[in-house]
């Protein structure tokens, strides 16, 4: 196979590109796999993108792969392309944490569902990636099994708790990764490192194999650069070895009906998130949808009755492992008391969230009767430094999950698709999402409808953040 012209330029490829090179035999995934460990070696240490690496056994696999694109015979839709896995993910014989001490050592003797569908489909897993202690956390700073940093500004946070598959991508240390979203996991790091991350409708993904956060509020998904790359690993997630190289993937934003509901922005934008969000939505007007307002009057009170849920089933998850209350020291601080708050939620307390929960459900089909997508922020302000919790936001101080999960808990609390995508910058430089989210099933129309903003601005979209 020919060798590229530089480890920089094949840690820049997107996957649809590596599997091109593959093709054409003009790239070697032995030669990616090495480009991608030399990257991470050079750039890790000052992200904390990965946990665990597994580099033997990527360059193993990657042989193979080489050998079966020589011969003619590659298999799977993702043959030899490396991958990132969130660390709440089991995966065979390679160290898993779920962020926690607790299981520091902890070696799985089987891959979850997902991991093992992306490996049939021939995804290299290269290591890791950092994750929120129990996945718990919008931050990913985690005092027990480090931090992952944004790489456009690393005083701030990436988000989380799927931070470090999106920093992995934005810093071109894999072209793949997957994540898991309770309350925005996948979509709030995405859009703070201006990747592309796509949760899709409940049960789609299969999440065997998943520490849960909150049984029906988990999803597994797709993370990326491109919403084409991600609609291919999420192709892979759900079929496995019988994914097709190149699906269907819908009609773009071309005579798409495409609401704003302002109900749901509960927060106020601040100034240059309302800007970029005012640009996505004129670009997507020019691109031929038909945009009108929409109301969803019952979204008041959204954000609390996603936390009485997540509390609710969190408790009951970390009880029957028998982590808590009986190993409560070992936790950290922030979780810790969270799962203290979840000891106070009653019985009427989940019941009432639960009756709002339907009445949202209700309504949200409603709107999904005059409209084919919804565009929303991905957040209302930019990303906290390393280490806050409050946010002074637009002369007020609130919680830095207020400020963010307000714009992403619906699509968890309603298993709606969802893919976030990058619309502008802050005035920190610091990349700002906007997401498109549809009705339940409509996954792959949300994807092609994403591609098609993402592909609108190219020059936006393939600046990254300069790192040495």
């Amino acid at each position: 196979m020919t060798s590229p012209a530089s480890h920089a330029d094949v840690c820049d490829l997107t996957a649809d590109e590596l599997l091109a090179g593959y093709r054409a035999r003009a790239l070697s995934p032995v030669e990616v796999v090495d480009a991608l460990l030399a990257r991470i070696d050079a750039l890790d240490p000052a992200l904390g993108a990965f946990t665990t690496l597994c580099p033997e056994r990527a360059r193993a696999e990657a042989a193979a792969h080489e050998r079966a694109y020589v011969s003619g015979r590659p298999v799977g839709s993702l043959a030899g392309v490396p991958i990132g896995v969130k660390d709440l993910f089991d995966t065979e014989q390679v160290r898993t944490t779920y962020g926690s001490a607790m299981f520091a050592t902890s070696i799985p003797a089987a891959d979850a569902a997902a991991v093992r569908r992306v490996r049939e489909a021939g995804a290299i897993l290269v290591g890791k990636t950092q994750t929120h202690e129990f996945a718990w956390g919008i931050t990913c700073v985690n005092a027990a099994l480090g931090a992952a940093r944004n790489p456009w500004n690393p005083e701030r946070v990436p988000g989380g708790s799927s931070g470090g598959s999106a920093v992995a991508l934005a810093a071109r240390l894999v072209p793949l990764a997957i994540g898991s979203d309770t309350g925005g996991s996948i979509r709030i790091p995405s859009a703070f490192c201006g990747t592309v991350g796509f949760k899709p409708t409940f049960g789609r993904i299969p999440m065997d194999g998943v520490w849960p956060l909150a049984p029906s509020l988990d999803h597994a998904g797709s993370m990326a650069r491109t919403p084409a790359d991600a609609a291919l690993l999420f192709g892979a997630m759900e079929h496995g070895a019988r994914a097709q190289a190149r699906r269907e993937a819908g009609r773009g934003l071309a005579g798409m009906r495409v609401g704003v509901c302002r109900d749901l922005h509960q927060v106020p934008l601040a100034s240059d998130v309302e800007a970029a969000f005012d640009d996505a939505v004129r670009t997507i007007r020019e691109l031929g949808a038909h945009m009108q307002e929409v109301a969803l009057p019952v979204a008041d009170g959204l954000l609390a009755t996603f936390g009485v849920i997540q509390l609710a089933e969190a408790l009951r998850t970390h009880s029957r492992a028998g982590l808590y209350p009986e190993r409560v020291t070992e936790y950290g601080e922030d979780v810790r008391h969270r799962l203290d708050a979840a000891e106070r939620v009653t019985l009427g307390d989940y019941l009432a969230a639960t009756a709002h929960r339907e009445r949202l459900r209700a309504a949200a089909a409603a709107v999904f009767e005059e409209v084919d997508l919804i565009i929303t922020p991905a957040a209302a302000g930019s990303p906290l430094p390393a280490g806050d919790e409050q946010v002074v936001h637009e002369g007020r101080e609130i919680e830095f999950r207020e400020l963010v999960m307000t714009y992403t808990a619906l699509q968890n609390l309603l298993g709606l698709p969802a893919c976030c995508v990058r619309a502008g910058f802050d005035d920190l430089g610091i990349p700002i999402g906007v997401q498109l989210t549809g009705p339940p099933r409509a996954d792959r129309s949300v994807l092609a409808a994403a591609q098609a903003l993402h592909a609108a601005n190219p020059e936006m979209q393939d600046r990254w953040a300069a790192l040495r």
